[in-house]
């Protein structure tokens, strides 16, 4: 019994130790910890093309619905530099129609090996991860103040687009096509967000 004590005082004063050595730690090195991460000085500047997703960004949007009809719902969006500056991932917060929250995050990073987008989204609502652009998929244009990204999927694709109006407004639509591209379902979705960091 009194080993058995021990055992678990001593478990318990290493887990103790652990954390206020993981505090000190973090308290020793602030620049580790940052709220939107920093662009690294070596990364693609093909990654400008989504620089402006860093911060926090709060709006609304709208989405067709199956009977024809519309709903409204609120946004917030944030972006973040992630793998030492060379990425961004973007956490996408919502609701869906039936009121129940929703959450995406999607990855984005410019491969020089292959001179394209790489762009997965994680739909952490639903449990999927899905590819939008990879060396043999999909695209992304930058077309003045819009930024356009072309998904191929089996029966559906999706072209996104981000028109960055100002520092601190960006709007977005995207929009459907189940005959590979020949006609679009403009505006399934539109969104319109400004920067409150």
């Amino acid at each position: 019994m009194q080993i058995r004590r021990f055992a678990v005082l001593s478990s318990l004063a290493l887990t103790f130790a652990y954390a206020i050595g993981a505090m000190t730690e973090a308290r020793a090195a602030p620049s580790a910890v940052t709220t939107y991460g920093k662009r690294s000085a070596s990364a693609p500047r093909q990654l400008g093309a989504f620089s402006f997703l860093i911060g926090k960004w709060e709006g609304t949007g709208k989405t067709k619905l199956a009977n024809g009809k519309s709903a409204e719902f609120a946004v917030s969006w944030i972006g973040r530099y992630i793998l030492g500056g060379t990425a961004i991932a973007d956490e996408f917060h919502s609701s869906l129609p039936d009121g129940s929250p929703y959450l995406g995050i999607s990855f984005r990073q410019y491969d020089r090996s292959s001179k394209t987008w790489i762009i997965e989204y994680l739909n952490v609502t639903n449990s999927f991860l899905r590819t939008q652009v990879s060396p043999a998929s999909g695209s992304v244009r930058v077309d003045g103040e819009d930024v356009v990204v072309l998904s191929e999927g089996p029966g559906t694709w999706s072209r996104e687009t981000y028109r960055v109006e100002s520092h601190d407004h960006f709007t977005y639509r995207i929009d459907l096509s189940t005959d590979g591209g020949r006609s679009w379902n403009v505006g399934q979705i539109e969104m319109s967000l400004s920067r409150k960091e």
